[in-house]
């Protein structure tokens, strides 16, 4: 019984509350940079540019100087994780650490402002793309215009898009940064434990040299957004089995020869089919990212992806596994904590 309610878990359709309008509107904000590229003959606009559309996937109902406080602030931390990202490649040493101290301050933040999921994930994952990319010193600065472009397009869809949904929300009770921690002093360990996972699972994939290694770090942040750790078995089982077949859809397309203006029209179908599963069924999800991500590698970049199928597939197993047993250890130490806070108060009672 309790394996087959695992396993019915798995496979759950869940209904969203959510407005057909937010899928169009993400769709929109992926496809701007990637057709500005095509049309300017730029195609790094469309690939730098989809890293900061994920600022309009924070979209929530709010007054709208709140929304554009939100997203204004979530649209810079995703710029400055890149740009950190990016700027680490240098001193290859010093990215396990940046990795490490974004993923601190982005979980705490987000958990304390209770930024409803994605959470603190697409910080990371941005952070750690930044840290497979090397570019010159000197073209950083036009990069990262790439990814202001994509958070400017955020910012604007999501404007004409709270006018569209025509909501009149509540602002909300404004809290201070003390009386948030002072509440929820649990945010503080969970930040450091979900920043100690990322940094081993950085500095593993460093160590193992794996091809495009950001994959086993991202793999390891998306498991780790579980609440709790039956959550997170959920995330391991469904990341692995959907990656599996993610990988025999993007073998088949791979085999078939796309132009440019192909290639973006499938990006942007897969990224609106990941966005409309994502809350639905991640299993499903997954069967969607992987081609989606291949080929907008390949966008700009032309990496020979045959190859990188192996390698993702060996990322994203890595990375699943190390998140699960993050969580477990974590899990295990805690109640062993507890159980001897509670011995230790009952021996103090019986001394008295």
């Amino acid at each position: 019984m309790h394996r087959s309610s695992f396993f019915k878990e798995l496979t759950t359709f869940h209904k969203p509350q959510k407005a057909p309008f937010r899928l169009i509107g993400a769709g929109i904000c992926m496809a701007v940079p990637l057709f500005i590229g095509y049309f300017s003959n730029n195609l790094l606009i469309g690939s730098f540019g989809s890293l900061g559309i994920f600022t309009f996937l924070y979209y929530q109902t709010l007054p709208l100087k709140e929304l554009l406080t939100l997203l204004s602030s979530v649209g810079a931390f995703l710029l400055f994780g890149n740009l950190v990202g990016v700027l680490s490649t240098h001193i290859p040493w010093l990215i396990p650490i940046v990795i490490a101290l974004i993923s601190f301050s982005a979980r705490i933040i987000f958990r304390l402002y209770r930024i409803a999921k994605p959470g603190a994930f697409f910080i990371v994952m941005v952070t750690a793309m930044g840290s497979g990319t090397k570019i010159p010193l000197d073209k950083v600065p036009v990069m990262m215009s790439y990814v202001l472009l994509g958070v400017l397009t955020s910012l604007v869809v999501a404007v004409i898009l709270y006018f569209i949904e025509g909501e009149s929300p509540v602002p909300q009770k404004k809290i201070s940064l003390q009386e948030r921690l002072y509440t929820d002093p649990a945010a503080l360990l969970d930040a450091l434990h979900y920043a100690a996972i990322l940094f081993l699972a950085t500095y593993i994939s460093q160590s193992l040299h794996l091809t495009n290694a950001y994959w086993m770090i991202v793999s390891c942040a998306a498991v780790l957004q579980g609440d709790n750790l039956r959550a997170v078995m959920h995330r391991n089982i469904q990341r692995i089995l959907g990656t599996m077949i993610g990988l025999l859809i993007a073998a088949l397309l791979l085999s078939i020869t796309f132009t440019s203006l192909e290639t973006i029209f499938l990006i942007c179908f897969f990224f609106l089919t990941v966005e409309f599963f994502i809350k639905r069924n991640y299993t499903i999800a997954n069967f969607f990212t992987t081609p989606m991500s291949l080929l907008l590698a390949n966008l700009a970049r032309h990496q020979y992806l045959v190859s990188l199928l192996n390698y993702r597939l060996i990322g994203i197993v890595l990375g699943s596994l190390l998140g699960l047993l993050g969580a477990f250890v974590l899990t295990t130490c805690l109640k062993f904590y507890n159980r001897a806070y509670q011995l230790n108060e009952n021996l103090d009672k019986e001394i008295e």
